[in-house]
């Protein structure tokens, strides 16, 4: 721009020799919208991959060095998650999933979701990635890749894009060295298909079944997600430049520029000669500056003509804190956020005045939860078919499995609509978002109350962490405690008196002292006749089996031919049709099972071995002298997710189980 105003002024006769500079040539400002963002190279093109890395990257300075941002991408990433939960009506499944996938143990999800939940606040999108372990039907682990790292396909043919990824650094570093030489042997054995990605630039295909994309839809005809700090971009700029000239200023207030004058005029002397200093007077005076500024005790010497005056230390600080508010107002609006809503109201605001920021982010935040609750939702269904646990419903006291109608097309084209078991699993439950004051709420929900409105103590205890079943099981608890200890206690009282002699009441007494039986004082009484001992070998064999074999029992012939010995005992048999040791049943129902989840995953896995088939991949082998080198494998040509970065087997095998089988196994 400055050498188009020169070229301008010249050409209107301003150059030199000429006249003065025309206004009609003077530069205008471009009316371009996106003028601004081009001048201060600040990236906006969302498909751009190379710029979207560039925005990612400063929004995480942001968030690691604003204290605003900061706590408030901490407050959306924690905050929904407050109250976490798993509720199902199979109490067995609501514990198999909260240890799964809530506990340390398992997935971790009260840690792994604020990951989540920064990298979605932060950057835009977060791509949680699984791991399915296909022995036990189960996650093993679910990490979080760099979105620089993944690329996005949309699809003409199918709903949602197909997803690409870079292999990790140390794996690809593992590929290329081959050190060290026992993990690339175990690598190369267990999946071979990775050589042909060990390359920096390599994409390979992931199923969307073990990588899946959370992404703030702030654009709706861009595949990635775009960071909500973007809105902020502005504002968080402008105030890097008010924080330039505070540093500035701070510069000059505790570093001014000293201007001193040596020297004296004619006229101040009072003769026709000035007084003009030399070199080595001005030397002189530079070295006495140095010395005082450099010590304690500071003292310059001189007989006249020496003036000293700061030049740049003498304006006062400007005070900026209405620009730095207006900013800081700016940022929290990104987030629907106000100082009120966080600080309280102050002088002339009410809460009335964002009562439409605080819808705002409760929608946010309402929405993000359902978001979680999805993926979550994703994840256990994997699990839920591999260890078929099915829908059912009860009737006549029994359980039978509800079926679900799915629509299919088989590879010749063929569409058909097939019923398959539906799915249980948990619902994963967050504390409902509401930022109104719960004080004010639970006085009004009182009233209603009081007034008559039939209001449940469920509903008064919302959003309060207080477990109402639990609550009244151990209310429940603590008043037989109670009356165990009341009646234990006057139990006590009485012994006490009775042992010391000493008057007993009469209540005491009716509920705690001896009763003499008389049966002729009970009218509808029955004499009960002695107990008779009954004499072994002569007394007739009852259905309780007597201590010593009969004559009837030692005659007895087995069906293999055999003659059983007095005294000898079958060998139990267990259900698998294997012995089993002769403990007693009682000793055996302390001792562990089979899991009933693993036999049930292991058969899962049989019905994906039968119904769908293996995908062989080689190894990549550089050729060696006239050998060939071995081809690639056609789903690595077709661009197919393999190895472990493909679908689990057993998706889609439920359809598969006879219906009978598991209606079987609800009633047993």
């Amino acid at each position: 721009m400055r050498a188009n105003r020169r070229l301008r002024k010249q050409a209107a006769g301003g150059g030199p020799g000429g006249g003065g500079p025309s206004v009609s040539f003077a530069t205008a400002r471009p009316r371009d919208p996106l003028f601004y963002w081009r001048q201060n190279n600040m990236p906006f093109q969302f498909d751009d991959p190379a710029q979207m890395q560039k925005m990612r990257a400063y929004c995480r300075l942001v968030y690691a060095s604003h204290p605003i941002v900061g706590s408030c991408v901490d407050i959306y990433s924690k905050y929904p998650l407050l109250g976490m939960k798993m509720s199902c009506k199979d109490e067995r499944l609501t514990e198999f999933y909260t240890q799964h996938f809530l506990t340390k143990d398992g997935l971790n999800y009260n840690k792994f979701l604020v990951d989540v939940g920064r990298e979605y606040w932060t950057v835009g999108e977060a791509w949680p990635l699984g791991t399915f372990n296909e022995a036990l039907g189960v996650w093993d682990a679910e990490e979080l890749l760099n979105p620089d790292d993944v690329e996005v396909q949309p699809s003409p043919f199918l709903r949602d894009p197909r997803f690409l990824i870079r292999l990790p650094r140390h794996m690809r570093e593992l590929i290329r060295t081959r050190q060290p030489g026992w993990e690339y042997v175990k690598l190369m054995e267990a999946y071979p298909e990775l050589t042909y990605y060990a390359d920096d630039n390599a994409l390979m295909p992931v199923s969307n079944i073990l990588l899946q994309q959370l992404k703030f839809e702030a654009d709706t005809f861009n595949v990635r997600g775009v960071p909500l700090l973007y809105r902020a971009m502005r504002p968080l700029m402008q105030e890097e430049m008010l924080n330039t000239a505070v540093d500035s200023i701070a510069d000059r207030l505790y570093m001014p520029i000293i201007l001193a004058k040596l020297g004296a005029s004619a006229s101040d002397l009072g003769t026709a000669t000035p007084w003009i200093p030399t070199q080595d007077d001005l030397a002189d005076f530079e070295e006495a500056i140095d010395t005082a500024l450099a010590g304690d005790f500071r003292i310059i010497l001189s007989h006249f003509g020496v003036e000293m005056e700061a030049v740049l230390g003498k304006e006062d600080m400007p005070d900026m804190s209405k620009e730095f508010e207006r900013i800081e107002g700016r940022i929290l609006q990104t987030f629907g956020l106000s100082k009120t809503m966080l600080a309280g109201a102050s002088s002339g605001e009410t809460y009335a005045a964002d009562a439409l920021n605080r819808d705002l982010v409760t929608q946010m935040l309402t929405n993000y939860q359902q978001m979680l609750n999805a993926h979550y939702r994703e994840r256990a269904l994997v699990v839920a078919e591999a260890q078929e646990h099915f829908d059912y419903e009860e009737r006549g006291g029994k359980r039978y499995v509800k079926m679900e109608e799915i629509f299919e097309i088989d590879e010749d084209g063929t569409e058909r609509i097939v019923e398959q078991p539906k799915l249980l699993i948990p619902d994963l439950q967050f504390r409902t978002m509401s930022l109104q004051d719960e004080a004010a709420q639970t006085e009004f929900f009182e009233a209603l109350r009081e007034a008559g409105v039939p209001i449940s103590q469920r509903t008064r205890l919302h959003n309060v962490q207080i477990d109402f079943d639990e609550e009244i099981e151990k209310s429940r608890d603590e008043a037989i405690e109670l009356a165990v200890a009341e009646q234990e206690t006057r139990k006590g009282i009485y012994i006490a008196l009775r042992d010391k002699g000493l008057p007993i009441p009469k209540d005491l007494k009716e509920d705690f002292g001896p009763k003499a039986l008389d049966e002729s004082q009970d009218p509808g009484s029955v004499p009960t006749p002695p107990l008779r001992i009954p004499i072994l070998g002569l007394d007739p064999v009852s259905s309780q089996p007597t201590i010593a074999p009969t004559m009837q029992d030692l005659q007895t012939t087995p069906a293999d031919g055999g003659v059983v010995e007095p005294g000898s005992v079958p060998e139990p048999v267990d259900a698998d049709g294997g012995s089993r040791p002769p403990e007693s049943d009682e000793m055996r129902g302390s001792m562990p099972k089979a899991s009933v989840l693993h036999r049930r995953a292991q058969r899962i896995r049989q019905l994906a071995d039968k119904h769908r088939p293996k995908v062989k991949v080689a190894a990549k082998q550089a050729p060696q002298g006239d050998e060939e080198e071995v081809p690639v494998p056609e789903a690595v040509q077709r661009r197919e997710p393999v190895g472990i970065y493909g679908s689990p087997r057993h998706i889609g095998m439920r359809r598969h189980i006879d219906e009978t089988t598991i209606n079987k196994e609800l009633q047993g």
